[in-house]
């Protein structure tokens, strides 16, 4: 096995630890925390979800939008039209929410095809405040203004009905989810993605349709957001055109710039800092947005790539410094053998090399030699 084959697997094992570790840890947590930190850490776990959902398009595929809402709140009403009129169980909002999401996606990427830059921006809200006008004005279907209150978990399993058994149960659904997005990350129709996001031109020319792409990306993105919502409003027991406001959409991407949109856990950290910040802030003043707003000033200007793109870029650092003296070895060792393999190559200067490399040997064996005298 060689070293860097070595190095790869060490570093799989240790990240293969780590995750056992943090997921160990948060099967137990309802067992230490208190009722309140449970559904914090729910909310968490919701959110994250739906920041990572939310940054196949924008981290990886370099489509900024603002109408991300649009797919929390089709997921959170998939839950209330379903469970309180159709009687559905979770098998059931689980298939509606992705296929509704996806669905949703499929033509949030469609538009997308016909407009750049900051139109994209403005189009992704319109459609998605189409759906909070829809919503807000269909009283008879989706409860107007009011929404839907008491939304009952009636459809879960006994078990998971309770704060514990409901945290497990997103714990679950959103480690299946990340499991599902990381595998898609790092596949081949992702990978193009990027692609298409560092040059599109390049990627038309050999031969990528990189207008599916941009339709896979946002159905991905949409199907995944949709269960974000579903889960939040089994957690809040309710849903309303709020689900839909488009300050869920600027949210979730401060979410995205904050953890780091180049990272895949990058968002998923962005929303547990803001959720935790919004929770720990908001205990001492009335005015905690003011503060939120002026730590999303800071990381804008001082961390434009995130907090864990800031992490990497140190650690890097870091790492070069470590290995600039091995570099600086190194580089003369390859000299020297370089001077060596030129001295062997011409037959003169190998016949002076021989001798020399001979009359040392005498000389520390004892014996003596006289200066030797090149041919």
């Amino acid at each position: 096995m060689t070293a860097s084959a070595w190095l790869v697997r060490r570093r799989r094992a240790v990240t293969a630890a780590g995750v056992g570790v943090v997921l160990v840890a948060l099967v137990v947590f309802p067992a230490v925390g208190d009722a309140f930190s449970v559904f914090v850490a729910t909310r968490i776990l919701v959110l994250g979800l739906f920041a990572v959902a939310y940054n196949v398009v924008f981290g990886y595929g370099g489509m900024p939008s603002l109408g991300h809402a649009a797919f929390f709140g089709i997921g959170g009403y998939a839950v209330g039209i379903g469970v309180t009129r159709l009687g559905w169980t979770l098998p059931t909002v689980v298939i509606a929410a992705l296929a509704l999401g996806a669905a949703a996606g499929a033509v949030f990427g469609l538009f997308w095809l016909r407009v750049r830059g900051v139109y994209v921006l403005l189009l992704t809200l319109a459609l998605s405040q189409a759906l909070f006008g829809f919503a807000f004005f269909q009283t008879d279907f989706t409860g107007g203004d009011n929404g839907i209150p008491g939304i009952p978990r009636t459809g879960l399993p006994e078990p998971l009905r309770g704060a514990e058994g409901y945290y497990l149960l997103t714990l679950g659904v959103v480690a299946a989810a990340l499991a599902v997005l990381w595998l898609f990350q790092h596949s081949p129709v992702e990978m193009a993605i990027v692609g298409m996001r560092e040059s599109e031109a390049r990627m038309s020319a050999t031969g990528y349709r990189v207008d599916v792409l941009r339709v896979v990306a946002f159905t991905v993105s949409g199907a995944f957001g949709a269960i974000a919502g579903m889960l939040e409003v089994y957690l809040q027991g309710s849903v309303s055109p709020a689900n839909l406001s488009w300050l869920v959409g600027a949210e979730v991407m401060v979410f995205a710039i904050l953890g780091g949109a180049r990272r895949f856990l990058g968002p998923f950290l962005g929303a547990a800092a803001v959720t935790v910040l919004e929770v720990w802030v908001s205990t001492y003043t009335e005015r905690w947005t003011t503060v939120l707003g002026i730590l999303y000033i800071i990381t804008a200007v001082f961390l434009p790539d995130g907090v864990l793109g800031r992490l990497a870029w140190a650690r890097r650092r870091i790492g070069a410094e470590g290995r600039r003296p091995a570099a600086a070895d190194a580089t003369g060792q390859m000299r020297r053998l370089n001077e060596a393999y030129a001295t062997l190559r011409n037959p003169v200067r190998r016949a002076v090399y021989d001798r020399q490399r001979i009359a040392q040997a005498l000389r520390a064996a004892g014996a003596g030699v006289g200066p030797s005298h090149n041919p």
